[in-house]
């Protein structure tokens, strides 16, 4: 048997899940159904002849399942569908650029087209290193590098003196490197946050 406190757990677990499947319902509307089913477990639990864990699951059951009365209150039409094609988005955003920067650009268009994602993920999809990994790519061919030119002349006889001129800039080793990898975790911790947030949905 279990004592009151962990019966009270219980059914606030109940009433959480049920919250939770009513989450598409307009606040007001939600807390006016979380209230009245409430208000019956508490006449439900004073009616048990012995309150015990398998009389409280038992009452609950005859109260009805969260889903279903979340079904019935028309919550389960107002949620938002995750499309298939959400299940490319971080793919496409993080490999579409290889495809003739094509497959990145839909996966831009998928990402906004769909209600799975909040704003602020949408634009950290898109401005999060734009191409995903064929960014990187990009990007490590765009570095500044510094070019060398020499040339000398000397009269006949004469040593050849050799004058050199150094254009351009090279930032130091450990700059390039952080860069690089910067810009190759970047669009990987996008993707992976895009795929949780989709399985959240």
């Amino acid at each position: 048997m279990r004592n009151g406190t962990d019966l009270n757990e219980l059914v606030a677990r109940y009433l959480a899940d049920l919250e939770r499947a009513l989450s598409a319902l307009p606040a007001s509307r939600r807390r006016q159904i979380v209230d009245d089913v409430s208000s019956h477990i508490v006449a439900g639990r004073a009616a048990l002849d012995t309150e015990d864990e398998a009389s409280v699951r038992s009452m609950l059951d005859r109260v009805g399942d969260p889903s279903a009365i979340a079904a019935e209150a028309g919550a389960a039409d107002l949620r938002p569908r995750v499309r298939w094609a959400d299940a490319l988005v971080p793919w496409l955003l993080l490999l579409g650029g290889f495809i003739f920067i094509v497959g990145w650009f839909l996966g831009v268009g998928l990402l906004w087209s769909s209600s799975t994602w909040r704003v602020r993920d949408k634009v950290l999809g898109t401005l999060v290193l734009p191409g995903g990994l064929f960014g990187l790519v990009v990007l490590g061919t765009a570095l500044p590098v510094s070019i060398s030119r020499c040339g000398g002349t000397a009269p006949l006889g004469q040593h050849v003196v050799v004058h050199c001129v150094t254009s351009g800039f090279t930032p130091p080793a450990a700059v390039a490197i952080s860069v690089l990898i910067l810009a190759l975790l970047a669009p990987l911790v996008v993707a992976v946050h895009l795929e949780r947030e989709r399985r959240r949905a």
